[in-house]
């Protein structure tokens, strides 16, 4: 049964039971098993996993990266907002860093910022220099907003458009939302109807900015301004900077404490990871955000990748666990569930 994912993910199957009719497609469950000490944990075969769909045994084919997985495609959302200046100068410092340890010599990376608007920097390629050059070019805009649900939309929506993948969404970002007219619980249902798996490298813009050094919050480079429309997605013209409200630029302190009034909204990235079997990391320093991608790229490619057909692919949601034998101290993550939509 392995590489049943790479035969048929295109595939859809039509079930009738009951009067109605449902679309679904190959169920697809990144596992993340680790030890105690949090090491990931190899040499584990089917004989020693138990998939349920809504508690219901599934047949099932399990792909390893020593057996062969398909491709990862990684889409990284980046938050450019004027009060993540400091945090920004580190992200820039991070595009070579994406192929070759997260989306692997198989896999493509791409890029797009959010703050007032999505845009669009690099789609999803394996060349490491023009990655590296979209995030070299990475320059903050409008001073407070970061529509971080409309770029994850974005983002999965891109994602959703590669086939015969194993779908990442990599947030670099604030926790919280600033602004977007995305709904979180849309996005959520987006990201696992897609099969996408959503991690998040977060840091708080009011600590970073006390963390940070002269050049982290100086002005960016002034260029010829580019007309964005509000709301869309556009790409960056490669060679350009789009340009920021250069009036608040400079990462604004004062206004981080302007935090504290948003800590009852919820915390966007948690609710997405938690909804899609990811993980999350906090930086404050370079370092930190190197380690963070490093993590990622050890628990991407150590994850074993079980890929089923459910035997009753009723409409609605459709909850996911998997068992592991021997499962004494073990630590297991993957996506808590999927939906199957009422066929057209």
């Amino acid at each position: 049964m392995r590489s049943l994912f790479a035969l048929i993910l295109p595939c859809c199957l039509l079930a009738q039971e009951a009067g109605f009719q449902a679309q679904v497609r190959l169920v697809v469950m990144p596992v993340t098993v680790q030890d105690a000490k949090g090491r990931p944990v190899d040499g584990l075969t089917e004989a020693n996993f138990k998939v349920l769909d809504n508690g219901v045994v599934q047949p099932f084919s399990l792909d390893t990266f020593g057996t062969g997985v398909a491709p990862v495609s990684l889409m990284v959302a980046v938050q450019t907002s004027g009060l993540s200046a400091a945090a920004l100068v580190k992200v820039r410092q991070i595009g070579a860093m994406i192929q070759p340890l997260v989306a692997g010599e198989r896999g493509c990376a791409g890029l797009l910022s959010f703050s007032d608007s999505v845009v669009v920097r690099q789609p999803c390629t394996r060349n490491v220099e023009a990655l590296s050059g979209a995030f070299a070019r990475l320059e903050p805009r409008a001073p407070k907003e970061g529509h971080l649900l409309d770029g994850a939309a974005e983002a999965i929506k891109l994602l959703d458009a590669r086939p015969n993948s194993r779908r990442v969404l990599l947030l670099i970002s604030e926790t919280r939302d600033r602004g977007s007219e995305a709904k979180l619980e849309d996005v959520i249902r987006a990201a696992q109807t897609a099969g996408v798996t959503v991690y998040a490298a977060t840091y708080s813009a009011f600590r970073s900015g006390f963390f940070a050094k002269p050049e982290d919050v100086q002005q960016p480079r002034q260029t010829r301004p580019l007309p964005l429309p509000t709301g869309k997605p556009i790409s960056d013209p490669v060679g350009q900077s789009i340009p920021a409200n250069t009036s608040a630029q400079s990462t604004d302190i004062l206004g981080g404490v302007g935090e504290l009034a948003r800590l009852g909204k919820e915390k966007a990235t948690e609710k997405l990871v938690e909804a899609t079997g990811g993980a999350e990391y906090s930086f404050t320093r370079l370092s930190g955000l190197e380690k963070a991608i490093q993590q990622l790229g050890e628990e991407i490619h150590s994850q074993y990748v079980i890929s089923f057909m459910p035997k009753e692919p009723k409409p609605g949601f459709h909850n996911l666990s998997v068992q592991v034998q021997p499962g004494v101290k073990l630590r297991i993550r993957t996506r808590p569930g999927y939906w199957a939509n009422a066929a057209p």
